[in-house]
C-alpha cells in the first residue's frame, strides 16, 4: 500500500485531506510541523508528499526544494498565483493543486502519480540512505532545462484523461479505494441508518461536509451516536435536520428520536450572563396600606363636605369629655 506524507500547518485541513486519503486505500503520515515532518521522512520515506508551501510562515517552500529532488512532491496551496506555480514547478513540484480543491479532482491527480513513482527510479534510491541526504540539508542541485522539458509531458494530462481517470470503476486502479463495507444489521438506530444512506448515495463523509458546510467530526458523531460530542442546544438539531434531508431520508421520526437520545432545546444563560432578566414582582402589604389611606382620607373628605359642622361637635364633645 503506497505511502502519502500531508504537510499542512493548518491541522482542520490536515485531518479533512488525511481521511480522505485514507478512505480512498492509502496509508497517510500527516504533519502540521516542518521539523517533525522531516523527522517523519527520515524514519520511512513516502511514495508521495503533499505540502503546504505556505507552511510556517512560507518556510514551506525551503522543505519542498530539500524534498522535491528525493521523492515526488505534490503542492496543495493557498498560493494560487501563476507566479507561485511557476516557483513550485521550479523547485521540483511534480503537480500543484491551488486550495480550496475539489476531492475528486485531487484523488485522480494522486492515482496518476503513484504508478509513475513505483517506477521511478528516484523512489527507490530513495530508500537507500535517507539519513545521509538529509542529514546535511543542503540546497538541491539545480536542475536542467533538458529535464524539465522531460518531465512536462509527466506532469500535465489533458481535460479528457482526467475524465476518463473519474470515470475509471474502483477495481481497475491497483490504488483504488476499498469496497463498501457491508449494510448494518441494526437499521432501528439512527447512526447506522445515516452511514447506510450515505453509502448508497457513494459519498464520503468529506464530500459531506463540503456540502454541507458542517465538520466532518460532527457528520462522524451523527453516524457512531456519539450524540455528547456535538453542540447543545438547537445548533445540533439543525446540522442532524440538513444532514438527514441531504441524504433525503424521512426527517420527523429521525428528529424525534434524535431529540429522545441527545438535549437540544434552548438554554437561556442566567441573567449575569446576558440572559433576560427576571421579572420583579411588588409586596402586597404595601398596597393595602396605601389602599386604606386613601379610603380614610376620602372619607374624612365626604364628611366635611357634607357636614361641616360634624368635626366642631365632635371637638366639642371632646372638651366636655375632658
Amino acid at each position: 500500500m503506497a505511502l502519502i506524507q500531508i504537510i499542512d500547518d493548518d491541522v482542520i485541513l490536515l485531518a479533512s485531506l488525511g481521511f480522505l486519503l485514507e478512505e480512498a486505500g492509502y496509508r497517510v503520515q500527516k504533519s502540521s510541523d516542518l521539523t517533525h515532518a522531516e523527522q517523519l521522512y527520515q524514519e520511512e520515506v513516502p511514495d508521495l508528499v503533499v505540502i503546504e508551501v505556505r507552511s510556517e510562515h512560507d518556510r514551506g517552500w525551503d522543505l519542498l526544494a530539500r524534498l522535491a529532488p528525493l521523492t515526488p512532491v505534490m503542492v496543495v496551496s493557498a498560493a494560487s498565483r501563476e507566479e507561485d506555480m511557476v516557483r513550485g514547478f521550479a523547485a521540483g513540484a511534480t503537480d500543484y493543486i491551488a486550495k480550496p480543491y475539489r476531492s475528486a479532482e485531487l484523488l485522480a491527480r494522486v492515482r496518476s502519480r503513484l504508478p509513475l513513482v513505483q517506477s521511478t527510479p528516484v523512489a527507490s534510491a530513495s530508500r537507500t540512505s535517507t539519513t545521509e541526504r538529509l542529514g546535511s540539508h543542503l540546497p538541491p542541485p539545480p536542475r536542467s532545462t533538458k529535464r524539465r522539458e522531460n518531465d512536462d509531458d509527466a506532469i500535465f494530462m489533458d481535460k479528457a484523461e482526467e475524465m476518463a481517470l473519474l470515470r475509471m470503476p474502483p477495481s481497475s486502479s491497483p490504488h483504488a479505494p476499498p469496497s463498501e463495507p457491508a449494510p448494518f444489521e441494526d437499521s432501528d438506530r439512527v447512526g447506522p441508518r445515516l452511514r447506510q444512506a450515505r453509502m448508497r448515495r457513494h459519498m464520503t463523509l468529506v464530500q459531506v461536509e463540503n456540502e454541507l458546510k458542517v465538520r466532518i467530526s460532527y457528520l462522524q458523531a451523527m453516524e457512531d451516536e456519539k450524540f455528547t460530542l456535538l453542540p447543545r442546544g438547537p445548533a445540533a438539531l439543525d446540522m442532524f435536520s440538513r444532514y438527514v434531508t441531504f441524504l433525503g431520508m424521512e426527517a420527523e421520526p429521525l428528529i424525534a428520536e434524535f431529540r429522545a437520545q441527545h438535549y437540544v432545546e434552548e438554554s437561556i444563560p442566567a441573567p449575569a450572563l446576558g440572559g433576560p432578566r427576571m421579572p420583579r414582582s411588588i409586596p402586597r402589604w404595601p398596597i393595602w396600606i396605601v389602599a386604606v389611606v386613601l379610603a380614610l382620607v376620602v372619607a374624612v373628605a365626604m364628611i366635611f363636605y357634607f357636614d361641616p359642622a360634624f368635626f366642631q361637635q365632635i371637638q366639642s364633645l371632646l372638651f366636655m369629655g375632658s
